[in-house]
C-alpha cells in the first residue's frame, strides 16, 4: 500500500507502492526519450516561452531539452507553503548561482517538464497553479507517463500500463535499493559485478561508496551474502 499522506505536502511527492517493479533506466535511454520529445512538441507547432522543469527531477529533463530549444528561457516550479495550511507554485530562475524569482508574461505557453506523471496528482497541482496565479498557457511533457494519468501529459515519451518504479540516471544512488533490485533480477552478482554492470550504464560509483551502500542493505534485510561472496535479493 502507498504510504499514508500526513501533510499537504506529502501530497505532492510520489512514493511507488510496495511491489512495484523497478526498472533501471540509462543516460541513453533519457537522451533518446528528450530527442522524442522535442520533436512531438515542434510538430505541434509549440514554441514555448519557456521551459519549467518541476523540481527536482524535472528541472534536469528541462536543462535537456534546452538544447532543442535554445531561445527559451529555463525555469523552475517548486511548491511553497501559502501560509494558510496549503501549498502554493514558485516560480524562479538561476542568476549568478543563485536562485531568484522569475515569472513569464500571462498568456505564455509554457512547457512543463517532469521526469514522469504517474497518478497525474502533482502534474494537476502545477498546472492548476501556473494556470489560476500566473495567467499562463502550460502543455505538460515527461519521460513516462502511466496510461491512467489524470490529467495525461500533452506530450510523453513514453506511455505504460501500469508505470514502473524507474530509477532515473541521477537517482541511482538515492534509490538504491530499487537500483540492486533491477541488477539482481536476473540472478546473484559479486561486487565486482555488480561495480561492472553499473559502470555500462554510465555510472562510476567510488567502491567504498558502493560496498558501504550494499552493507547498508544486508543490515536492513533487504540483501544477502553467499558463501562465495555474491549478492542476492532477499526473497529471490
Amino acid at each position: 500500500m502507498p504510504e499514508t499522506i500526513t501533510n499537504v505536502a506529502d501530497g505532492l511527492v510520489f512514493r511507488p507502492a510496495a511491489g512495484r517493479v523497478a526498472r533501471l533506466v540509462s543516460w541513453g535511454a533519457v537522451q533518446a526519450g528528450v530527442d522524442a520529445l522535442a520533436v512531438s512538441v515542434r510538430e505541434a507547432g509549440i514554441a514555448p516561452a519557456a521551459l519549467i522543469g518541476v523540481f527536482q527531477g524535472g528541472w534536469i529533463i528541462a536543462q535537456c531539452l534546452a538544447d532543442h530549444f535554445p531561445a527559451s528561457p529555463i525555469l523552475g516550479v517548486l511548491a511553497c507553503p501559502d501560509g494558510q495550511g496549503g501549498m502554493r507554485a514558485e516560480l524562479v530562475s538561476t542568476r549568478d548561482g543563485l536562485l531568484v524569482a522569475a515569472v513569464p508574461e500571462p498568456g505564455s505557453t509554457v512547457l512543463v517538464v517532469d521526469e514522469v506523471v504517474d497518478s497525474g496528482r502533482t502534474a494537476r497541482f502545477y498546472l492548476d497553479h501556473l494556470r489560476g496565479d500566473f495567467g499562463l498557457q502550460p502543455y505538460l511533457a515527461c519521460l513516462a507517463a502511466d496510461t491512467d494519468a489524470d490529467p495525461s501529459p500533452d506530450f510523453a515519451a513514453q506511455r505504460m500500463e501500469a508505470l514502473p518504479a524507474l530509477v532515473l540516471p541521477w537517482r541511482v544512488l538515492r534509490d538504491f535499493e530499487q537500483t540492486m533490485a533491477c541488477l539482481l533480477r536476473a540472478g546473484q552478482l559479486t561486487t565486482d559485478q555488480l561495480d561492472e554492470r553499473l559502470r555500462e550504464l554510465g555510472h562510476d560509483i567510488a567502491p567504498d561508496i558502493l560496498s558501504a551502500r550494499l552493507r547498508d542493505l544486508a543490515h536492513a534485510g533487504k540483501l544477502s551474502a553467499t558463501a562465495d561472496g555474491a549478492w542476492a535479493s532477499c526473497g529471490t
